[in-house]
């Protein structure tokens, strides 16, 4: 199954309207140009932007997990609208196997094949029971109790909640993460071949939140295709093939997490940032660590390198260290210092911290960094 926008554009409001905006009394008696500067918004389109979407292009193909970024306002749940028929093209086409979803037809067999979970989904429920909740969907479609009963049972068990003692539960008096899942049993039900999310962790605690992107990770391994908006660049690198990333109704970039995340100035240029493990590494970098990674999405990540690469230079102990105060987000100079017995001392053990000859240069520029005193904050 492929799924492609070609040139998509998208306005609310029509293209024809010329109406003006409303002039506040505070702006009366200023020139036009202070006025436009105390109007801009801080983030989102200009409120004059006609364009929700401007021209954009993607393709999404069988077995991807697709994750969309960007800022409040930049077109990321108009464009997730887009992909089952919820909402048509001003400019451009939405393709789905080659079908226009313009057409009626085609959004009426794609609502079937495009799941849409949108953000908080647990403020949809409204049945007397989980069972009725979740067989809601595929009763629409006119299916047979025995394979309406068959669907509940598998969305339930996808979602990781057992049948028996959930099924005849009222949602409401479920908890929060409980809520959510039977919500997103309620369109796995209708057993989509494409799964959107609109920030599917929002609001959750740690604990439910690791649980569930777990869930959406373990269904995409089972063959789903996935799309993910969300605000977290770690979420996003960890479990994304590709990204793309929204400004102001277009598209920013668009790659593999590394590519993305490779351009740290031009994210922070639009409100956006790194992986905060990324962050650290791209300072280390700066310093002169020559770390093997190009993408560092978690701090574990970054530790094992970090050990790695000390270990090398200092020894087994001081390695363990680094890796510890680095998990702990802490500058690793304490633990240099006690491997060399001070800073820009050399290890004491045998051998500790032989370089190759051919290594040497590297080694020294590693070694003098890594004893800097100078904070990664």
């Amino acid at each position: 199954m492929q799924l492609v926008f070609e040139e998509v554009s998208y306005a609310y409001a029509s293209l024809t309207e010329t109406k003006k905006p409303k002039k506040s009394r505070r702006f009366f008696g200023k020139k036009k140009e202070e006025q436009a500067a105390a109007e801009k918004p801080a983030w989102g389109n200009d409120p004059a932007e006609k364009y929700a979407l401007h021209q954009v292009s993607l393709q999404l193909n069988e077995g991807d997990f697709l994750g969309i970024c960007g800022h409040t306002g930049s077109g990321k749940s108009t464009l997730i609208q887009h992909m089952n028929g919820l909402l048509t093209p001003t400019e451009g086409r939405v393709l789905l196997d080659g079908r226009d979803l313009s057409n009626k037809d085609a959004q009426k067999e794609c609502r079937g094949m495009v799941g849409v979970v949108f953000q908080y989904p647990e403020h949809q429920l409204f049945a007397q029971s989980v069972y009725d909740d979740v067989a809601f969907g595929p009763r629409n479609l006119g299916l047979s109790e025995d394979e309406i009963d068959a669907r509940v049972r598998k969305a339930l068990a996808d979602v990781r909640l057992d049948f028996d003692t959930i099924s005849p539960v009222s949602p409401f008096e479920l908890s929060g993460g409980q809520q959510r899942r039977v919500a997103f049993a309620g369109v796995l039900a209708m057993q989509p071949r494409i799964l959107v999310l609109d920030e599917p962790a929002a609001g959750l605690d740690p604990a439910a939140r690791s649980s569930f992107l777990s869930l959406i990770k373990e269904l995409h391994e089972q063959g789903l295709t996935v799309v993910m908006v969300s605000h977290s660049m770690e979420d996003l690198a960890q479990l994304c093939s590709r990204i793309i990333v929204l400004n102001q109704g277009r598209v920013f970039a668009q790659g593999t997490p590394e590519q993305v995340f490779s351009d740290a100035e031009g994210l922070k240029s639009i409100g956006l940032d790194v992986p905060a493990a990324q962050r650290v590494a791209n300072k280390l970098r700066a310093r002169g660590i020559a770390l093997p990674g190009t993408l560092y999405s978690s701090a574990e990540q970054l530790s094992a390198d970090v050990a790695k690469l000390y270990r090398e230079l200092h020894g087994e102990d001081a390695g363990m260290d680094a890796a510890n105060q680095i998990a702990a987000g802490k500058q690793p100079l304490a633990a240099s210092q006690a491997a060399t017995g001070g800073a820009g001392k050399q290890p004491l053990a045998d051998g500790a911290g032989e370089t190759a000859p051919g290594n040497q240069a590297e080694s020294a520029k590693n070694n003098s960094a890594i004893n800097s005193n100078e904070s990664l904050a």
